[in-house]
């Protein structure tokens, strides 16, 4: 993102921030347990965090979860015109104030005594410093965090409900990419016989379900209500019930109710492909992990990022995206 970016009116803030080196400083992971068992960094960051309302009553502290070596915070904030609100003064204070080795209740202390007079500039030479890293003097409580903070901002209703389940899935994620590190890692310049070498192929998931000689073609088209689309999407079911492979973007309406009614057969895999390149650090959603995880589901991309940016779904890119897969599942039979 480029800063400063200047906020009013009610908004969500989704804040990722990392420990350098992703070294686990903040919590442990154990198996059965809902929610990571905090070291005293992580502590000092849970205080700070469920305090922060006190600081200003324009803060809520919503969803939030301190990861081994990463958290997630989801904050809203109610702005006004004389409360102006930018998200990276607020990352590199809150950053710098959960860095500095002390007990929780004297961060919560030093949280009201520090907090910016304003939130939107740096405004006075004492405060130049919110810009900068975090203290480079490592103290055996210290947190380093990385320069790099992750910003998502004023997120609609349906991608709200995603990042609060995200957020809660996160542990039990952390675990499936444990138990399955071969299947949550990005394949890079796939290649395979059944994939034209002329496109750029990139993977996460069970590769070994392009070698299904039952590969078939799911497209089904947004100019039908679902009720006219019923005995397409039944079709595909049965055919997925005996056996086949489907391959679909599940992008449109009726292409979604498959996917839904997909899921809930035994023993079915799928392939689902996406119009655009994925990024070098993707991560895919809850639910596509789920299936990552228990091998049922490989998401593929023909799509290089410099020309179909990671997440940007067009029309051009999902005209091509249905010819290559049209190409791939002719080349199995």
């Amino acid at each position: 993102m480029h800063f400063p970016l200047i906020y009013t009116g009610r908004r969500f803030f989704f804040f990722t921030f990392v420990v350098e080196d992703r070294r686990p400083r903040l919590s442990r992971l154990v198996r059965g347990e809902k929610y990571p068992t905090l070291l005293p960094r992580g502590e000092r960051i849970q205080a700070c965090w469920q305090h922060l309302h006190d600081v200003n009553a324009c803060f809520t502290s919503s969803n939030y979860v301190i990861m081994p070596d990463h958290v997630h915070l989801l904050l809203m904030v109610n702005a006004t015109e004389e409360f102006r609100f930018n998200p990276l003064i607020f990352a590199r204070w809150f950053q710098k104030l959960t860095a500095i080795a002390q007990s929780p209740d004297d961060a919560v202390a030093l949280m009201r005594r520090s907090a910016p007079r304003r939130w939107d500039a740096v405004d006075v030479a004492a405060e130049a410093g919110l810009l900068e890293p975090g203290p480079s003097i490592l103290h055996e409580e210290t947190i380093p965090w990385s320069e790099n903070v992750w910003v998502n901002v004023s997120l609609n209703s349906r991608q709200l409900s995603s990042i609060r389940r995200y957020i809660k899935m996160n542990p039990a994620r952390a675990f499936w990419k444990v138990d399955h590190p071969d299947l949550f890692r990005l394949c890079r310049s796939l290649k395979h016989p059944i994939l034209n070498p002329a496109y750029t192929w990139s993977a996460i998931g069970d590769i070994t379900l392009l070698a299904s000689p039952f590969l078939f073609l799911v497209r089904l088209t947004r100019k039908k209500t679902l009720q006219e689309l019923e005995p397409e999407i039944e079709a595909h079911l049965e055919r997925a019930r005996l056996g086949w492979m489907p391959v679909c973007g599940f992008i449109s309406p009726g292409e979604r109710e498959f996917e839904r009614r997909l899921k809930a057969i035994p023993n079915t895999r799928w392939i689902k492909t996406v119009p655009y390149g994925l990024p070098d650090r993707y991560d895919p959603s809850v639910e596509d992990s789920q299936w990552i995880a228990c091998g049922r589901q490989l998401i593929l991309s023909s799509f290089n990022t410099a020309d179909y940016p990671p997440f940007q779904i067009t029309r051009a890119g999902c005209l091509l995206m249905n010819e290559r897969i049209l190409q791939m599942v002719e080349a199995t039979q």
